[in-house]
């Protein structure tokens, strides 16, 4: 050991105190002795000297105790068992705030050394993890290692979003710019280190991340950065975004979109139309809305819920239809009353085309029922009359049975025209689907030997009627498909 070193480890056995310890410790780092200075069992005895020297009693010294280890055990190379042997017993209570610390490197060890309390995690680190993570105004290291703590010791998503918003609601900040560049380090701090962890998704989060925007926003609307505020909104989308990642099925259910309304409220008009106008997430946000329509579309479904939702993110109730028109164009299976109620945000068009007198739809069904029997029979008897009946008239000189066959032929023949006109006169038409192979809908389609799950690519094997009025197109016999 060099004689510069030997001195150094002579002070740091004679330190009178944690501050000229964590002092000593400083200087060594500085220097870049540390890994000789802490070899071998001099790291467990200068460990040890930090223990005996800090005074169980006061919460300050508790912390600098805490920054003191988590400085040994940035440096110690797995050996970090060693350093934090016996520390939990220095943290039966809270020790001071991060405040008290010089700067923002020891509030960053302090809060690494809190970080290894482990399983024994006392019952306040929760509540102190969480005050102190929002109450650092610049110390973003220290920040992000207590945030690390609330994501290692939350069970679920939900546990997630109330700390958030317990966190925001502790914020004492009135003033609106301020409290909006806290809330943008504070969201920052928590997208990097949450971005590829997973949790739980029981139930749907979307009352409980409309808190964390309402504790995060309150006093902002007279906010003059835009900008931020713009910054501020897309961290606050992305955490509805996370609820989609973790689990897709709440994308299809409109309270997860209630944060939305939540967040326009808390800005304002003016910060509101800023960001729906230079937000960089919003594109995820609406591609996430179209599709949970387009799906709902699919299934028969109408939702106002979800169309409100989609309001707010649109300046008009045209632009929003336009949107849903373009993201619905190509998917033919939707039934075209229920696009049309989605793409005229759930007002239907007025008509002003003379009314028919309509029949009940159990009677459409009939006679649509009646066209598809009369089709399917008229292949074979024009066969009968245009093949068989003459062979009959030549062989077999039987006049009456002759005669028979061609009254019932001419008699199909006419009944099938007067049904083709009353099809016409109900707007009644074939689809012309048979043997084609298309996508699977079953609010269109009736599957052979029963719905069948999971079930994509399917036959027609009998044609489907739609009934096409005031230029919408209802199914009114569905089409008889199998599995490809």
């Amino acid at each position: 050991m060099s004689e510069t070193l030997q001195d150094e480890v002579a002070d740091i056995s004679e330190a009178q105190s944690l501050r000229e310890l964590d002092d000593q410790l400083t200087a060594v780092m500085a220097a870049r002795h540390v890994q000789e200075f802490i070899h071998g069992d001099r790291l467990s005895l200068i460990v040890q000297r930090a223990q005996a020297l800090c005074e169980l009693d006061s919460a300050e010294e508790r912390l600098l105790l805490a920054s003191v280890l988590g400085r040994l055990a940035a440096v110690a190379r797995g050996r970090s068992g060693e350093v934090f042997e016996g520390f939990q017993y220095f943290m039966t209570e809270p020790p001071a705030s991060l405040a008290v610390l010089q700067d923002g490197d020891e509030k960053a060890y302090a809060a690494l050394a809190l970080a290894n309390l482990g399983e024994l995690s006392p019952a306040w680190l929760s509540d102190y993890v969480i005050r102190e993570a929002f109450a650092l105004d610049a110390a973003e290291n220290a920040r992000k290692a207590l945030l690390i703590i609330l994501r290692d010791h939350s069970d679920d998503y939900l546990a997630i979003l109330n700390s958030l918003a317990q966190g925001f609601d502790g914020l004492q900040i009135e003033a609106p710019d301020a409290r909006l560049r806290r809330v943008k380090r504070v969201l920052e701090a928590w997208k990097e280190v949450a971005q590829d962890h997973f949790w739980a998704l029981e139930a749907n989060p979307g009352e409980a991340i409309s808190r964390v925007v309402k504790a995060a926003m309150s006093k902002v609307t007279g906010a003059k950065e835009e900008a931020l505020a713009n910054e501020v909104g897309d961290l606050l989308f992305e955490l509805l975004l996370r609820v989609v990642q973790l689990r897709f099925s709440y994308a299809l259910e409109s309270a997860t979109y209630a944060p939305l309304a939540t967040l326009k409220a808390h800005l304002g008009t003016r910060l509101w139309t800023y960001l729906r106008g230079h937000s960089a997430v919003k594109p995820r946000v609406l591609s996430c809305l179209r599709e949970a329509c387009l799906v709902l579309a699919r299934q028969g479904q109408t939702d106002m819920a979800m169309l409100d939702a989609m309001k707010v993110m649109y300046a008009t109730r045209t632009s929003m239809g336009n949107d849903l028109r373009r993201h619905f164009e190509g998917h033919h299976e939707l039934d075209s009353e229920v696009a049309e109620w989605w793409t005229s945000g759930g007002t239907k068009r007025a008509s002003n085309a003379k009314k028919e007198k309509s029949l009940k739809s159990d009677e459409d069904m009939l006679i649509g029922q009646l066209l598809l029997e009369g089709e399917s029979a008229r292949r074979p008897l024009d066969n009968v009359r245009t093949n068989l009946l003459p062979l009959i008239e030549e062989f077999v000189h039987d006049p009456v049975v002759a005669a028979s066959l061609r009254k019932g032929l001419g008699g199909f023949v006419e009944l099938s025209t007067v049904l083709r006109q009353l099809c016409r006169m109900r707007r009644l038409e074939l689809s012309e689907l048979e043997g084609e192979i298309i996508t699977y809908n079953r609010t269109r389609h009736e599957m052979v030997s029963g719905h069948q799950p999971g079930v994509t690519k399917v036959r027609v094997v009998r044609d489907q009627v739609v009934q096409k009025l005031y230029g919408r197109e209802r199914v009114v016999v569905k089409a008889l498909v199998e599995p490809v």
